[in-house]
């Protein structure tokens, strides 16, 4: 998780909403709600204002992994669907009533457009959510599940108040069985 108001906050997003007249939307979505699915065209950069999100894609089986969760003052979207178009393969699933700030592609020019205080703050984002990720698939392979589960725990305890253990589970690259044996030997 990477909270993005350390780069844009949802006040700079409103500021620049009213200076730049970009007409920025909002969206509820109920716990439980799917609000982006496989297959549909990820048109938003979302800001989530209030709630905590999981993004997921489904293996070759259609088994549900994990790929991301998010929570208030961050920042998600379907990269590949919203920068370049395609198919999109992730799933979008408010895990609790959730108030999102939609943010067009032509929104999100307009206002990188505006300052380079704004397209560095933008770069430093993307690159942190880049760092992160990379960080994330070499731990599947350098690290034992205890020691991600432990980081985890460590670096994000909101994600254990608000999902599920089959999605941490699926998250760390463990099974729930082996996600039980983990908490079983701490």
């Amino acid at each position: 998780m990477i909270k993005s108001n350390t780069y844009i906050k949802a006040e700079d997003l409103f500021e620049w909403n009213i200076n730049l007249k970009l007409g920025l939307t909002t969206s509820t979505q109920k716990k439980g709600e799917l609000f982006l699915e496989e297959g549909q065209r990820c048109d938003y950069f979302y800001y989530i204002l209030k709630g905590f999100v999981r993004l997921y894609y489904l293996d070759v089986e259609g088994n549900e992994v994990t790929h991301w969760f998010s929570a208030e003052d961050s920042m998600v979207t379907s990269p590949f669907s919203f920068f370049k178009k395609e198919k999109n393969i992730l799933y979008f699933e408010a895990l609790e009533d959730t108030e999102l700030l939609l943010i067009s592609n032509e929104q999100l020019d307009k206002i990188m457009s505006q300052s380079k205080s704004t397209q560095k703050a933008y770069r430093h984002l993307l690159a942190e959510f880049a760092m992160v990720l990379s960080r994330r698939i070499m731990s599947i392979h350098t690290e034992t599940a205890e020691d991600r589960y432990l980081k985890l725990m460590r670096e994000h305890p909101l994600i254990f108040q608000k999902a599920k253990l089959s999605h941490i589970a699926s998250f760390l690259g463990i099974t729930p069985q082996s996600l039980s044996r983990v908490r079983k030997n701490i």
